[in-house]
């Protein structure tokens, strides 16, 4: 199960420090983050060198680039040349509606997220969102103990068999214990306050927030049960 690590320089979307996620990471060969913005990327390289697997999380949108086709991709940089696409990328985003970049991108390496791809959004929301793949983009797969999970899930393996997709396991890591859960929401709280509309602990109103699975503590309990069965 991979560790997909996102920082503090995605606003409100995480609570861990590029020096947090360094220090819980020292045994690892590669660690992947997966940003919101490419602000965090000169920091995250200073720190983790050829370490590093960096991603970004963007917008992608149907053929017609109807709004409410809007769904999520990441990308991952290959190297220098990839590091450069990606920022090209992070920049067009704000001019136009991306709708296939691996038509003009070479060593950028393309992932579909668990949640809010396009198979989620079409499965919670009954959007259709119509995203043409090649058959080497990756999908990935999470259980973070929220009840549409399994749903999602069955949606990927049903695509990726008609499809020829391969798929891997990971974990969406925000904060490093369970117990930081709260402090994590209170924080994404405070950032998404919005004129008109009141939530507190109570009432949120927040997505994927029915879990305290989304944290460092539940990667590496599972990764210590995998290496005590294999012994």
């Amino acid at each position: 199960m991979i560790p997909l690590f996102k920082s503090h320089f995605s606003i409100g979307k995480s609570i861990l420090r590029v020096d947090d996620i360094l220090s819980l990471t020292e045994g690892l060969e590669e660690v992947y983050f997966v940003e919101d913005s490419m602000t965090g990327f000169p920091e995250a390289f200073r720190k983790f060198g050829e370490r590093l697997r960096f991603g970004l999380r963007f917008s992608i949108f149907n053929e017609d680039q109807n709004e409410e086709s809007e769904s999520k991709m990441i990308a991952f940089a290959n190297g220098d040349a990839g590091a450069k696409e990606l920022y090209n990328l992070y920049t067009e985003q704000s001019d136009i509606k991306i709708t296939r970049p691996w038509d003009f991108t070479k060593n950028i390496q393309y992932a579909v997220p668990f949640y809010d791809s396009f198979l989620h959004k079409n499965l919670t929301t009954f959007s259709n969102c119509v995203v043409d793949l090649p058959s080497d983009i990756l999908f990935i797969i999470e259980d973070n103990n929220l009840p549409f999970d399994s749903l999602i899930t069955d949606r990927i393996l049903s695509y990726c068999k008609n499809n020829k997709n391969e798929t891997t396991n990971a974990k969406s890591i925000y904060y490093e214990n369970r117990e930081d859960a709260l402090a994590f929401q209170t924080y994404k709280l405070i950032c998404n306050r919005r004129i008109g509309r009141t939530y507190d602990l109570s009432n949120p109103g927040l997505d994927h927030f029915g879990s305290n699975e989304f944290c460092f503590e539940s990667w590496k309990n599972y990764s210590d049960i995998i290496l005590n069965s294999a012994t």
